[in-house]
């Protein structure tokens, strides 16, 4: 399957690039925040500055498949159940995570905003509409089989 055949047809384990993005954008943002901590940060400032924009440039790649995925899921939901649905719901998370942590670690207070409002998608405009319509779909076929 192609990407974006995988993005538009998938049952969502295509998630997972959003997903190891927002790792690495996690990763970068402890590591900056390590050096607050007296002793454990081992690099001195030039790769201070070059850890700094790697950690916003997959913070910022992130943030863009999250988007194109986000409307993709819009435009054609897949409400049914697959086992690989956690790939969905898990990057949500992780990408709010990471937003929260970069804003924190490089001193963008605004950053906060954008994931606290991550932080809600991920649980409860997914999660919950998921739950509501499967759970929808259960009682219907129940009722049509007349128990």
């Amino acid at each position: 399957m192609c990407a974006s055949h995988a993005v538009w047809e998938g049952a969502g384990d295509h998630w997972v690039s959003g997903s190891a993005l927002a790792i690495s954008a996690l990763a970068g943002a402890g590591l900056l925040a390590a050096r607050d901590t007296a002793g454990l940060y081992p690099w001195n400032d030039d790769d201070r500055d070059a850890l700094r924009l790697t950690t916003v440039v997959l913070l910022v790649l992130c943030l863009a498949v999250y988007a194109v995925l986000l409307v993709a899921k819009a435009v054609r939901p897949r409400l049914s159940y697959d086992e690989r649905r956690w790939a969905t719901v898990f990057p949500l998370g992780m990408t709010a995570a990471a937003t929260l942590s970069v804003a924190t670690a490089v001193g963008v207070p605004w950053l906060r905003g954008p994931g606290r409002a991550l932080e809600w998608v991920a649980v409860w405009l997914l999660v919950a509409a998921g739950a509501v319509a499967d759970a929808v779909r259960t009682a219907r076929a129940e009722a049509a089989e007349g128990r």
